[in-house]
């Protein structure tokens, strides 16, 4: 934390993304932070240090609001009945804000990573993926997901199960970002501070967090909330 407020002091503000200086200045003044983008954010070892000295609850990245929402929840179903996924396929077309930001290749190239990084967690082998991202704008605040995926079954039977998601992109996550402000305020509360792991159902990416199967998190946000309540 030294070595980065010294090069914040000496190199000025470029030396993190502009999201990692917004987390900065957050948890500088002891609010908690939550990352809803797949933007850095509070990601480094710095401010989560940082976060630990303020008393800071922190938590992200990425929020789980549509197809990796259906990964994460279809994928244990796949591993639990043994039925092997050959390959899963998903192309995402949707507007708004949003779908502009990630119509910069770097910006769409993180995104594409943190949506297909859970199903080798989950299914312990990684299967032939593919994931596609593209800007509509007439779609303006709703996507739309189709989802193939290949599977094999008894007797080597190879069956496919096709989706179709579509959902207004505020409205999904709008609850999500409520439930996360009073969550961390909650933590904060009770003297919590640091990575809130058991948000991590909230995110596509979550911080000190490997497993991504939607209910073992979901179980996690549970426990919490009957630990609360005592």
């Amino acid at each position: 934390l030294e070595r980065l407020e010294a090069h914040l002091e000496r190199d000025g503000t470029h030396v993190l993304p502009a999201s990692s200086l917004y987390a900065y200045a957050a948890i500088d003044l002891g609010f908690p932070y939550v990352n809803f983008t797949p933007s850095l954010g509070a990601g480094v070892p710095a401010l989560e240090e940082l976060a630990l000295r303020r008393q800071s609850p922190i938590c992200g990245k990425d929020g789980k609001t549509g197809e990796t929402l259906m990964k994460s929840v279809l994928a244990p179903m796949f591993a639990h009945r043994n039925l092997q996924v050959l390959s899963w396929v998903g192309h995402n077309i949707f507007g708004n804000r949003d779908g502009i930001v990630l119509n910069d290749p770097a910006n769409k190239s993180s995104k594409v990573k943190s949506k297909d990084a859970l199903l080798a967690q989950i299914l312990g082998y990684k299967p032939q993926t593919h994931v596609s991202i593209e800007y509509i704008e007439s779609l303006d605040d709703w996507k739309t997901a189709w989802d193939h995926i290949h599977y094999q079954g008894f007797l080597g039977t190879k069956m496919i199960l096709q989706f179709i998601w579509q959902g207004c992109d505020s409205l999904l996550a709008a609850p999500l970002v409520i439930d996360l402000a009073r969550l961390t305020l909650l933590a904060q509360r009770r003297g919590e501070c640091g990575i809130q792991k058991h948000l991590a159902c909230f995110f596509k990416s979550p911080m000190g967090v490997e497993e991504h199967d939607f209910f073992v998190q979901f179980g996690w946000l549970t426990e919490y909330a009957r630990h609360c309540r005592g």
